[in-house]
């Protein structure tokens, strides 16, 4: 048994607040890390604060609504764990605590009724975000190392993208609404991603060159309050131009006035929700996609997939490779960063790739298994 005492009742009813968050071994660590840490070093709660004002300079380059989505993170994610340590005291096996705190932890999303737990990849993302608020830290000079670098997550199992067929994709699309199939065709068709297909306009697209092509200059993100706002694209690299043809322009339509987006909204002109058009249009063309009768009544056969949106952008990748496409033509045209992310995603699609491996493996054993008879033909004392 361990007993404190504390000078202002304020003091202990904090300390009780956060026994009954993170527990009692946790509170007490937490204290004695108060107690040992150096003189004006903040609190991780104290360093947040500092890291994301905008007038600390601490961070930079970043969106507003990316600024605030960082706070969210860390007001539900880090802090309710180690906010109340000084930086300075917070060690691997703290950081390794709020890694197995967070991991079992259940996301906002729902399955059948049911709350799921948050995923792997979430996990990743909130610890790059802590260890970049520690290397913060050390550059400022608080600690002298980042405890949350190389910090051992559990992988989980990452969903893989699903690559559609022509005839696939052509399925899908028959049960897209009239009014949605030119944005459909060209996200397919350009490999461009959601926020960078719904910000085109009219004067990112050229008509008269051969062929005619379409700049990503810009796409939507998250404004601070939520609500999305333009800004560049993702990287560098996803600054790019994208040809097209003939029969992807006369999809469009009738060209407009420069500044109006080439995929406006049916009710109100403007910017597409993607929520909604997940949800009213995509998931119920998919769900025709994979029912028997509707295909039937089509006659179309069922897809048997369930890909997402983005999967569209994988699709085009899949189509360009399996018609001879150099891989640094396919990073270019999707605006990959680095030829890495090309190859990581990809690769395994080149079309020569599995024959030639097999014949590679076909000649080097061909003088090492027995003449004759299968390999597989072992006698019981073969050794």
């Amino acid at each position: 048994m361990r007993s404190k005492s504390f000078e202002h009742e304020a003091g202990a009813r904090q300390f009780g607040a956060l026994i009954d968050r993170v527990g009692a071994a946790a509170a007490l660590a937490v204290w004695d890390a108060r107690q040992s840490a150096s003189a004006g070093v903040p609190t991780l709660r104290e360093w947040v604060d500092e890291y994301l004002d905008p007038a600390s300079g601490r961070l930079t380059g970043i969106e507003k609504g990316t600024r605030a989505g960082y706070r969210s993170i860390a007001d539900r994610s880090l802090l309710p764990i180690l906010g109340d340590l000084p930086v300075d005291a917070i060690t691997k096996a703290d950081v390794g605590r709020w890694v197995a705190w967070q991991e079992q932890q259940m996301s906002a999303r729902r399955r059948n009724g049911q709350p799921t737990p948050i995923s792997p990849k979430t996990v990743k993302n909130y610890h790059a975000l802590l260890s970049s608020i520690l290397a913060a830290a050390v550059d400022a000079g608080h600690r002298t190392d980042n405890p949350a670098f190389r910090t051992r997550l559990t992988r989980g199992r990452k969903r893989e993208g699903v690559f559609l067929s022509r005839q696939e994709f052509a399925t899908v699309l028959h049960f897209v609404p009239a009014y949605y199939k030119p944005l459909v065709l060209f996200l397919a068709g350009t490999g461009m991603r959601w926020g960078e297909a719904t910000a085109i306009t009219w004067g990112d697209v050229e008509l008269a060159t051969t062929p005619p092509t379409a700049r990503v200059e810009k796409a939507w993100k998250k404004g601070a309050d939520g609500t999305p706002v333009l800004g560049p694209p993702k990287s560098e690299k996803a600054r790019r131009t994208v040809s097209l043809w003939p029969e992807i322009v006369a999809s469009l339509g009738a060209p407009r006035p420069g500044d109006e987006l080439l995929f406006p909204g049916a009710m109100r002109g403007r910017q597409i929700w993607y929520g909604a058009f997940n949800t009213r249009i995509w998931k119920t063309a998919v769900r025709l996609a994979n029912d028997a009768e509707a295909c039937a009544t089509a006659d179309l056969l069922p897809i048997g997939k369930q890909p997402n949106v983005h999967d569209l952008r994988h699709t085009h990748a899949s189509w360009l490779i399996h018609a001879g496409a150099p891989l640094p033509f396919v990073q270019a045209r999707l605006g990959h960063e680095k030829i890495t992310t090309t190859v990581d995603t990809y690769g395994h699609l080149l079309p020569d790739a599995h024959l030639q491996m097999a014949q590679i493996m076909s000649e080097t054993m061909s003088n090492v298994l027995p003449a004759g008879g299968s390999p597989l033909a072992l006698t019981a004392d073969a050794g």
